[in-house]
């Protein structure tokens, strides 16, 4: 099951890095590409990822809890700001200044605290 779930994520990921890389060089299926690997990865792989993390119990910690899930919430709004931009939306811009408030002021400081702590475990 771990492996199913692993291949999806990389698998859709790197479908939303190629999009990204055809949107930059601007080949066709760019969009197609950009949005089902943004998508499919952002709303439906990485949840399934925190859920089976969760229940091996690798989440046992609340801070790392609440950086999976900080890291959870700004990846399905970003998803969203961006389908929003697809459709001309006025509150696109609004969904992706939350989404990036809330990878860097909650997602990142608790990421480097957390690898902080790991490495005075560690010595």
């Amino acid at each position: 099951m771990n492996k199913i779930i692993y291949i999806s994520v990389w698998l859709f990921s790197f479908i939303f890095v190629v999009g990204f890389f055809f949107k930059i060089l601007s080949l066709p299926y760019a969009t197609i590409l950009l949005y089902l690997g943004g998508t499919v990865s952002g709303l439906i792989c990485y949840p399934i990822l925190f859920v089976y993390r969760w229940r091996l119990h690798k989440l046992t910690e609340n801070r790392m809890l609440f950086q999976w899930i900080f890291g959870q919430g700004a990846i399905a709004i970003l998803v969203i700001s961006t389908w929003l931009r697809f459709i001309n939306h006025f509150s696109a811009n609004v969904t992706l200044v939350i989404a990036f408030s809330i990878f860097a002021f909650a997602f990142l400081p608790l990421l480097f605290f957390n690898m902080y702590k790991q490495s005075l475990k560690e010595t």
